[in-house]
């Protein structure tokens, strides 16, 4: 019987208090958060939240937050997100509806996604969040947090900074050539990307083709000196750029992209390197041993396979990266 597999992701989370909570932590202002959430009196018209309520000619991304109980001594919160499929035939809704979505015969209809935060007094607190491709992402998790929080005037902003593999501003710092990039952005993140000068090409091809998603490819060869080395190619050099700089300037701008990678060179090295820019995340893979057929696992087993993951991060900056 094969074990059940978990993709982690890491990010830190930082919240700026309004002025009544002024010199509050991040740590405190999320426990608030949390606190209110987890109350009786939360209400319930406040349980379901449409991400793209706002949106015209968008399906609606409806999240619900299941929970997030706080460990003995307020350490860690081991949390749950989920996101209502748009198959959904039940009208859920009322105080009622985390219990009814967790039902077995509801599972069909629902996306969960798992979390872990870990609060230091020291520092801004840090996401263990689980990679579903087809639920809930960091930034539904975020955005759920931040309309609570809005609502009840704990915390004015949040900033998710993602735990990266390679850091955007030490690939710039080497960055030498470019012999390939590949982009893609689709026509809903098109809105959110527009305003970057490196999307102007794309622009011109959606005007000129009338297509909605558009994915372009710069293939610039690998030419060689005499000497031996690869010829500097100037104007890919600064395109690439051009996309690093958007990333650094907000990390989650690579959520608006289907795909980036791209194929360059580092220091002048002849190393010539690959990254996926969507894979560039420090990722960590827990494995939990099913129970039997009928139930995957427990809940403590994967409380304890997490967490112990989850120190061991903490405490090398190193992950099982495995699969």
């Amino acid at each position: 019987m094969k074990d059940v597999e978990f993709e982690f992701q890491y990010a830190s989370m930082h919240l700026e208090p309004y002025a009544a909570n002024k010199g509050a932590t991040s740590e405190r202002l999320l426990k608030d958060i949390f606190e209110q959430m987890g109350s009786g009196n939360f209400p319930s018209e406040y349980r379901v939240i449409d991400k793209h309520e706002n949106r015209t000619n968008t399906s609606p991304r409806k999240l619900v937050h299941i929970s997030s109980p706080l460990s003995r001594g307020g350490l860690r919160c081991f949390g749950k997100i989920a996101l209502i499929k748009n198959k959904d035939p039940m009208m859920w809704g009322g105080k009622d509806i985390v219990e009814e979505i967790q039902k077995d015969e509801n599972s069909e209809f629902i996306e969960m996604t798992n979390y872990v935060i870990n609060f230091n007094t020291d520092s801004d607190p840090i996401i263990m969040i689980e990679f579903n491709s087809a639920g809930p992402r960091l930034s539904d998790v975020e955005y759920f947090i931040r309309q609570v929080s809005k609502r009840y005037r704990i915390a004015k902003a949040i900033n998710v900074i993602y735990h990266l593999e390679l850091e955007y501003s030490d690939l710039n710092d080497k960055l030498t050539n470019i012999f390939d990039v590949k982009v893609k952005v689709d026509s809903i993140k098109h809105l959110k990307t527009k305003a970057a000068p490196w999307y102007r090409p794309f622009i011109k091809m959606r005007e000129e083709t009338g297509y909605k998603d558009v994915k372009m490819e710069f293939f610039y060869g690998r030419s060689k000196e005499k000497n031996g080395t690869f010829i500097k190619n100037i104007r890919g050099l600064s395109y690439a750029r051009s996309i690093i700089e958007w990333l650094k300037q907000d990390d989650k701008n690579i959520e608006n992209l289907d795909d980036l990678k791209m194929t360059y060179e580092i220091e002048n090295s002849m190393n010539v390197k690959e990254l996926d820019f969507l894979k560039n995340k420090t990722t960590s893979f827990v494995y939990i041993t099913r129970v039997n057929n009928i139930k995957k696992y427990t809940r403590k087993d994967f409380i304890t396979a997490v967490g112990q993951e989850f120190n061991y991060y903490l405490s090398t900056g190193k992950t099982n990266k495995q699969k």
